[in-house]
């Protein structure tokens, strides 16, 4: 892991030698799961669940989860294509609690699963940045990230009792790379010394985190499929043209 960040930040070093301008940035995000999917086995037993809980006057409710996190980022502009700036932009980020819950309640019982997903993404997006006034831009951006799951917790609440499943009895990441695919737009404003930057992305992953799940300590399955990612994500920053 640390030799390919050291890759990383060596090719930035060495692509920004050639552009005609470097920002680089920070900003905190906010991450909603709008679109991150349950394997198909756990989708059709809450299908199942839902059906039995509605029809007997039951509340449902699912969705993504409200997460948040934190990313640095160098934007690379190499080519000028007239008031178009077409450049490169390597990430390193962080996004805690993305996943997914179900509420339900049926006589006086109520149950809530939660799946919650942690990760670092390393997206390197194809940016077009666009100067709007003297002050106020734009940028857009779309391009591959590789995805590290930093851990997947299964968690059961009822009737206020918590149940979090552990490396002994529960999941226990199997994959560690995932892959996806970014778009950005930012919107960026002069201020002080820099920039304020607004930023709106959607992250889609190619592919399900898989963990190997243990009951009893028992190996149930090595090879499990979990959460495939849909994730929205806003985020304020701020960034500084060198």
């Amino acid at each position: 892991m640390k030799k390919f960040i050291a890759l990383v930040c060596a090719a930035v070093v060495g692509v920004s030698a050639f552009a005609l301008d470097v920002t680089a940035g920070a900003r905190g995000t906010f991450a909603w799961g709008l679109g991150t999917t349950l394997p198909a086995e756990d989708a059709e037993q809450m299908k199942t669940l839902k059906e039995a809980t509605t029809s007997a006057g039951g509340t449902w409710s699912e969705g993504g989860n409200l997460g948040g996190g934190f990313g640095v980022y160098a934007n690379l502009g190499l080519i000028n294509l007239g008031n178009l700036t077409l450049g490169l932009q390597p990430e390193f980020s962080m996004i805690f609690n993305n996943g997914y819950t179900v509420d339900y309640a049926l006589g006086g019982t109520s149950q809530s699963v939660v799946y919650t997903d942690n990760s670092i993404d390393i997206p390197v997006l194809v940016t077009l940045s666009l100067p709007v006034t003297n002050t106020f831009a734009m940028r857009f951006g779309v391009g591959p990230y590789l995805s590290i799951p930093l851990g997947l917790d299964l968690i059961t609440t009822s009737g206020g009792t918590e149940t979090r499943a552990t490396d002994t009895d529960g999941l226990t990441i199997e994959s560690s790379l995932n892959f996806g695919l970014a778009f950005d737009v930012n919107f960026t404003n002069k201020l002080g010394i820099g920039s304020l930057v607004a930023n709106v992305r959607y992250m889609l992953d190619f592919t399900p985190t898989k963990a190997t799940i243990k009951y009893n300590g028992t190996v149930v399955s090595d090879n499990e499929d979990l959460l495939t990612r849909r994730a929205l994500t806003v985020g304020i920053g701020y960034e500084i043209k060198f």
